[in-house]
């Protein structure tokens, strides 16, 4: 048995620009493509970083799970089945981890289904101040819908990357300089050159996950990944680009996220994957690869095996 892809859904591009709105928005519609509705989900993972007024406590999760409506009074509902929320933060990375949690609550009949959601802003909450210099992060939310099934699809081991070093991009909010307005505030520092450390590090989750799953040295790569679509982080406009060029593949065989101002962040893998499946790019692929790069620097990848017919299920 395998963690499948039920449904994938983006938050609206219009908002408020509250992150909690945004996962919320992208949940809701995700089960609405699924045919379900918020009590047929057991448990919501909230991988979302940069949130509303840089808020700490309570738990965002908890606060989407009410947003949604998914059973926020199981004790008076029907089946009186409770539901779960809880927060899984690491950055862009964040999704595969959620997806190696959920794989483990629906392989032990703890859950049904698993919605993950995700969702950054700038912490003002206002849209104008994302994807810019200071704040590369985009104002966005995604949401996937995880269950388990035993016809040969789905994700397979999810693999991490780290190397020594700085941590390459440092989210914080300077408490000596915040101020009495600082909950709208936050500070994003980039070290210099950590762009080609972000693409090393994809360059050997990719080949260390080809290693683990099949055997794959280095040298066989481009091999390996033919009918593989890679889909991608993107800590830079022309990150995919470069790392199916580094990887000697061509240049389409990785896509990640377009028209989105600024980096999706914790959204990037679901958005992507979204966008690729309604522009037809899954056609003719066994499988996906997906990889992501974040700070740390970490990386995590995981091999997604697709139906017979080669297209991921909407």
């Amino acid at each position: 048995m395998a963690t499948v892809i039920t449904a994938a859904a983006l938050s609206p591009a219009e908002g408020t620009g509250s992150s909690i709105e945004y996962a919320a928005s992208a949940g809701a519609e995700c089960l609405r493509q699924a045919g379900l509705t918020p009590a047929d989900v057991d448990v919501l993972i909230n991988t979302g970083v940069y949130r509303d007024s840089n808020i700490v406590e309570p738990s965002v999760a908890a606060l989407i799970q009410k947003r949604i409506g998914i059973n926020p009074d199981y004790l008076h509902a029907a089946d009186k089945r409770a539901a779960f929320s809880f927060d899984l933060m690491n950055g862009a990375c964040g999704v595969l981890n959620a997806v190696q949690a959920a794989g483990s609550l629906l392989a032990t009949g703890s859950a049904r289904r698993v919605l993950v959601v995700s969702a950054d802003t700038h912490p003002s909450t206002d849209p104008g101040r994302a994807g810019t210099g200071a704040f590369p992060y985009a104002s966005t939310g995604a949401a996937l819908l995880l269950e388990h099934r035993d016809d040969g699809r789905g994700f397979g081991r999810v693999h991490h990357r780290s190397l020594p070093g700085a941590h390459g991009v440092n989210g914080y909010l300077p408490l000596d300089e915040a101020g009495s307005d600082g909950r709208a505030h936050i500070v994003v520092d980039r070290d210099s050159g950590v762009l080609e450390r972000m693409l090393d590090l994809a360059v050997d989750s990719v080949r260390g996950c080809l290693a683990a799953e099949e055997g794959v040295d280095g040298a066989r790569t481009p091999t390996a990944l033919e009918r593989t679509l890679l889909i991608t982080s993107q800590p830079s406009a022309d990150f995919a680009t470069r790392l199916a060029k580094r990887l000697g593949l061509a240049s389409d065989a990785a896509v990640t996220v377009e028209g989105v101002a600024g980096d999706p962040h914790t959204s990037a893998l679901t958005h992507a994957f979204r966008q690729a499946q309604d522009a037809g790019r899954l056609d003719g692929h066994g499988r996906l690869l997906f990889v992501a790069v974040g700070a740390g620097l970490t990386s995590a990848a995981s091999l997604y095996r697709l139906t017979g017919d080669d297209r991921a299920e909407r």
